[in-house]
């Protein structure tokens, strides 16, 4: 009965989504285990070749504030969040900030990845998110107070690597 119920619970959330939303979480949940896929063969900057490439980038002539583009990609990212925690596959933050780049993209919007790193309990730890002119998207404001962030890694042909 509990399963039923929760089941209930999710298509309600499902349709108060607008047809754009749902679009755009029917292709997060199909992209996000071939970003998982693709990340193993190529590598990270291969394949953030390969996707940049895929959409190159391309400006926007938007009347949208700042704020309101910002917004408008943290609403991407969310969509993202939920493929990536109710979906067949869960997705890692490299992963999910991967795909919340390249839709990004899509729209015209200049995201940006980014690194950081922690110790906790002797471990040092990694996570990645996606900022859009210096503003987190797809992560808590606090980010920065948690992850020492690395600079901007890009593939080797850029940096040099």
């Amino acid at each position: 009965m509990a399963c039923l119920s929760t089941l209930k619970t999710r298509l309600h959330k499902l349709r108060r989504l607008s047809p754009n939303e749902r679009r755009l979480l029917l292709r997060a949940f199909l992209l996000l285990p071939l970003i998982h896929f693709a990340l193993l063969l190529l590598g990270y900057s291969r394949l953030w070749g390969v996707m940049e490439k895929l959409i190159p980038y391309k400006p926007i002539d938007i009347s949208l504030s700042d704020i309101e583009i910002l917004e408008r990609a943290r609403e991407s990212a969310r969509i993202v969040s939920i493929a990536a925690q109710h979906g067949l596959y869960k997705a890692t933050c490299l992963r999910r900030s991967l795909l919340v780049w390249w839709f990004l993209r899509r729209e015209g919007l200049q995201g940006r990845i980014c690194f950081g790193v922690r110790m906790c309990d002797r471990k040092l730890e990694a996570h990645a998110w996606v900022e859009y002119k210096g503003m987190v998207v797809n992560d808590s404001l606090q980010v920065h107070e948690r992850y020492t962030a690395l600079r901007e890694v890009l593939p080797p042909t850029c940096s040099g690597l």
